[in-house]
């Protein structure tokens, strides 16, 4: 069987080897705080293990469509509202097992050889594994501490002016 030549374009995934080694410190009696797989370092609350019983035992299970659960969606719709003060149609509104598939089908979708895709360093560690995966060129923009790891519309504009030259 051939193996596609873009698989040697996929790159590992580090948040996991970052997690091998905080969970390796921690057995080792080191107190760890572990933020390289973006999982909470706490306990699932009670009511939320009691609701997702409830809704197994109720029969809620399997696949949903494809965009997400539509109440969940609504309630998103809703929390926007209250909280920004924006009217966003639940039939806008995107439910994701996580950010990876979210990621790799932006990246999929703008990505190609010939293109650049600027990324922020430090991020989330797959952002350059899957640009380099969609054939273009990865871009850090670096974020620094002193800047409370934000940027500023000129240093994106930078960075754009210096990939257009």
């Amino acid at each position: 069987m051939k193996i596609s030549k873009s698989y040697s374009r996929l790159g590992t995934e580090s948040a996991f080897v970052i997690l091998s080694k905080a969970q390796k410190l921690v057995s080792e009696g080191k107190e760890i705080i572990n933020l390289g797989i973006g999982q909470p370092d706490f306990k699932t609350p009670d009511h939320i293990i009691s609701a997702c019983k409830k809704a197994l035992d109720d029969g809620h299970h399997g696949y949903t469509e494809p965009n997400g659960v539509l109440e969940l969606r609504k309630g998103v719709s809703r929390y926007i509202h209250k909280h920004y003060k924006a009217q966003v149609n639940a039939s806008r509104i995107l439910i994701t097992p996580g950010g990876k598939p979210t990621i790799f089908f932006t990246m999929m979708l703008l990505g190609e050889p010939g293109y650049e895709i600027i990324y922020p360093e430090p991020g989330f560690p797959i952002y350059e594994s899957m640009i380099n995966y969609s054939g273009a060129k990865p871009v850090p923009m670096f974020l620094k501490e002193q800047n409370d790891f934000s940027f500023k519309a000129d240093e994106v504009l930078k960075l754009i002016k210096k990939i257009q030259n």
